[in-house]
């Protein structure tokens, strides 16, 4: 069998087996989603072990330690429902964190439009966010400027944010160099996640690695499996079509923070709701560190040792 064969043949029996356990899991959770189910059970036993009441003095605090302040570039990734003991709403965190940035500082969310149909066309504008409540409210905001991209759109607010999101469209991978995710290393942003799990479960700018070093590691061109093309569509009627790379393959986040230096991030828990944060050059230097040594957030397709063998040493041993 020729390595492609094999590669093929690799997935193809991950992918069998992964069905048979969610089928199996299916008929014992008595659900066809199997996240969704597991993922409101952890947060009912949650709620019983953590049951004090934060306020928003007790969370601003808590972005202080996340590294929010004044003038910066900051990435907040978040789920509300894990906000449970917040005695406040999610346009009064909101309004804490951009008044926390002040004028010269700029706000960045994911807002993953919520209707990813490329056979429609995009109106980018109007299409809800389905990255959480704080991201569709913070999308509705005055001034607040949007990437177009069907898979991985980001909202923004401040003086960064017209660099960040203006050329989303125009780049081959949903988080290249055009995209607001690599040009966040470029105005030093931090990253900031809040009750998406412990670090790094859960960190959208990472998926940058993949794009860095597609040309470089034959890895990466295997999560990439064709291209999407979708026609968009703003308010002011300016019009388009986009064409990126598909991502493909399963991911596997729950040891990949323990690569990283403990050092290199900060990571709290405030009645419950996990916190952590990390400079997104940090982030993505480390991430593309370890890559190169076969370490990646992916668990399909199989991480074999020979994919990690950069291109240009193939290039010499096959000359």
């Amino acid at each position: 069998m020729t390595p492609s064969v094999l590669a093929a043949s690799d997935m193809v029996g991950f992918m069998s087996m992964r069905q048979i356990i969610r089928d199996i899991g299916r008929r014992i959770l008595h659900t066809h989603d199997i996240t969704d189910t597991l993922r409101k059970r952890r947060l009912a036993v949650k709620r019983r072990f953590y049951r004090a009441p934060f306020s928003l003095e007790e969370t601003r605090r808590l972005l202080v330690k996340m590294g929010v302040t004044r003038g910066r570039v900051v990435w907040v990734q978040s789920s509300w429902n894990e906000f449970y003991n917040l005695t406040a709403k999610p346009s009064d965190v909101l309004a804490l964190i951009v008044d926390m940035l002040g004028p010269q500082g700029t706000l960045a969310m994911p807002a993953f439009p919520i209707d990813p149909d490329a056979t429609k066309v995009l109106e980018i504008d109007f299409a809800p966010s389905s990255s959480g409540l704080l991201t569709e409210i913070f999308r509705r905001q005055p001034g607040v400027l949007r990437s177009i991209h069907l898979s991985s759109s980001v909202c923004a607010l401040g003086p960064a944010a017209d660099y960040l999101v203006r050329d989303h469209h125009r780049d081959p991978f949903p988080w290249g160099k055009q995209s607001p995710y690599q040009r966040m290393i470029e105005v030093d942003a931090r990253l900031v996640c809040l009750g998406l799990g412990p670090f790094v479960r859960n960190l959208t700018p990472l998926h940058s690695v993949e794009c860095i070093l597609y040309d470089e590691l034959p890895y990466f061109r295997q999560i990439f499996q064709g291209t999407t093309k979708y026609r968009w569509k703003r308010k002011t009627g300016e019009q388009g079509i986009h064409e990126f790379r598909t991502r493909t393959g399963r991911l596997s986040l729950r040891a990949y923070g323990r690569h990283f230096p403990r050092t290199s991030y900060v990571q709290c828990r405030l009645s419950g709701l996990d916190a952590y944060s990390i400079d997104a050059s940090t982030a993505i230097e480390c991430a593309v560190a370890l890559a190169r040594k076969g370490v990646t957030i992916y668990a399909e397709p199989r991480p074999r040792p020979e994919l990690f063998v950069p291109v240009s040493r193939i290039g010499q041993q096959t000359s």
